[in-house]
């Protein structure tokens, strides 16, 4: 049977225009009547047009599909199983992608509950490299490699603050920042340890959210005495009344940064380690 343009696009619910697109890109071929001047398509062009489509819902890229149309049924095959290779893939990082998403989507839940009472549980284990300490800006060639390594193979990274217990203990707030993973997608990922790597144990701690009305930038800029009270003073009034004792270094996840109020603030979860 013979299709005029029209009548194919109205066929198939598409545009004469994608009509003359896929017959330009070699997917269907048309025949002109040399009395009438029309362009006449025949049943295959209904098939090259919806099999093209599939295609590109498959991933196959218009270059692929032009390659594609001179295969042999084996040439077929091994671009399908390319292909489905390449598809689990996508679908394997998106479901990890998904995962943080709904990390994500919990934290920011309670961070705009506006209840942000201190509990004890026990933290992630960590696996974490930093990228600066106070104002001092850490940039050992290995590190750097390593910081980039977290932040472009895990789609689960977090950024994260540690204060070193030790600087406490001596009176400073030192805010240190880095990124950090759960230990266990380390290998998940395919990322490895180095000297500038660290681990942060699973242990009992106090938490909570902690609602800070700076940003990044401003943060450095704050007196420490006043930081250490925005970011953890409830947590030490906790752990004051129920008697605990710091076990170990201070750790804050950045959960999400909002406006209130016409001004920019920070949700935190910080995590001190007790005994």
């Amino acid at each position: 049977m013979r299709y005029k343009i029209g009548e194919l696009a109205k066929l198939l619910n598409i545009s004469t225009n994608t009509v003359r697109r896929y017959e330009d890109k070699g997917y269907i071929q048309s025949v002109r009547d040399e009395n009438s001047g029309y362009r006449y398509y025949n049943d295959d062009g209904i098939f090259g047009i919806n099999n093209a489509k599939l295609l590109r819902k498959y991933g196959f890229t218009h270059e692929e599909l032009h390659e594609m149309q001179k295969y042999d049924i084996n040439q077929t095959l091994e671009a399908y199983e390319k292909r489905i290779r390449k598809m689990e893939e996508e679908i394997e990082y998106l479901t990890y992608v998904n995962h943080r998403m709904k990390g994500d989507y919990i934290l920011i839940q309670k961070a705009a509950a506006e209840v942000h009472d201190v509990y004890e549980k026990d933290c992630v284990d960590q696996m974490y490299v930093l990228y600066k300490e106070g104002e001092r800006l850490l940039q050992e060639p290995e590190r750097l490699c390593k910081v980039q390594e977290f932040l472009y193979k895990s789609p689960e990274v977090q950024h994260i603050y540690i204060v070193p217990k030790e600087d406490l203990e001596k009176g400073r707030f030192t805010l240190c920042c880095g990124w950090a993973v759960k230990s266990i997608q380390m290998e998940k990922y395919h990322m490895t340890e180095n000297e500038y790597t660290r681990h942060y144990p699973k242990r009992h701690s106090v938490m909570g959210i902690s609602k800070i009305p700076v940003t990044l930038e401003e943060l450095s800029g704050y007196p420490e005495e006043e930081l250490k009270n925005m970011l953890i003073g409830k947590h030490l009034q906790y752990m004051q009344q129920h008697k605990m004792q710091m076990a170990g270094d201070i750790f804050g996840i950045v959960i999400t940064r909002a406006v209130e109020d016409g001004r920019e603030v920070l949700y935190l979860l910080m995590s001190i380690p007790v005994v």
